[in-house]
This record gives C-alpha cells, sequence and structure tokens, in this order.
C-alpha cells in the first residue's frame, strides 16, 4: 500500500475512534503509534519521508496543538526500571535487562522528540 494511502486511512481512524472512545485513545491510536512508526519507517524509505508534511497538516485538522502538546509530554513514557522485580535472578541477566530497557527508553524518547518537532512546529 502506498504510504499516503496508509496515514489517510489511519486519521480517518483516528476521527472514528475520537467519536466513539474520545480524545485520549484517538491520540494514543494515531499519534503514539501510527504516527511516530510512520517517522521510524521513512529513515529507510523515501516515500514515507515525502508523505510527513502532508499527514502532519492532516493530524493537525484532528487535533488542536494544545491537545498534541499535552499528549507528546507523557507519550511513551514507561515506569523506572525495578530491580526487585527480578528477585532470585541472576545479577548478570538483571543488568542486561535494565541495559535494554535504558536503550528502548532512549529510543522512545528520540521517536516522541521527533513527533513534536513535526506536530509542534508553528
Amino acid at each position: 500500500m502506498k504510504p499516503h494511502k496508509i496515514w489517510i486511512e489511519q486519521c480517518d481512524a483516528a476521527r472514528d475512534i475520537e467519536g466513539e472512545f474520545g480524545t485520549q485513545k484517538a491520540l494514543d491510536y494515531l499519534v503514539g503509534e501510527k504516527f511516530i512508526n510512520f517517522l521510524e519507517a521513512s529513515d529507510e524509505n523515501a516515500e514515507f519521508r515525502a508523505e510527513i508534511p502532508a499527514f502532519v497538516a492532516e493530524i493537525k485538522t484532528i487535533f488542536e496543538r494544545w491537545q498534541l502538546s499535552q499528549y507528546l509530554e507523557a507519550a511513551r513514557q514507561s515506569e523506572p526500571f525495578d530491580p526487585d522485580d527480578y528477585e532470585g535472578v541472576d545479577s548478570d541477566v538483571v543488568e542486561m535487562e535494565r541495559q535494554s530497557e535504558l536503550r528502548q527508553s532512549a529510543a522512545e524518547l528520540l521517536a516522541v522528540e521527533r513527533a513534536k518537532e513535526w506536530l509542534l512546529e508553528e
């Protein structure tokens, strides 16, 4: 499927989600999941990259700037690593899990920052 058809369908779905389940669920779906995934795909695909401005423009017709700003302040945040969750597990395994969570958190933070750059720029 062509990238422009993907984001158009996703925006239509977000409108339906907002009508049925509320703005937060629509933001989770469209911005927190689909848009960030689209940005990641654009790193390796020029067709996706070319569609970002149009996708952003459409997102901005669905949500107010303040809604996007408020949502992105907490998007994809996770709980801090808790070694107590690994009671009885070898310390080397716990350390590997901690490092894995750190890498994942950093990647999530970068993805959200990229989304902010696109969605909150004037």
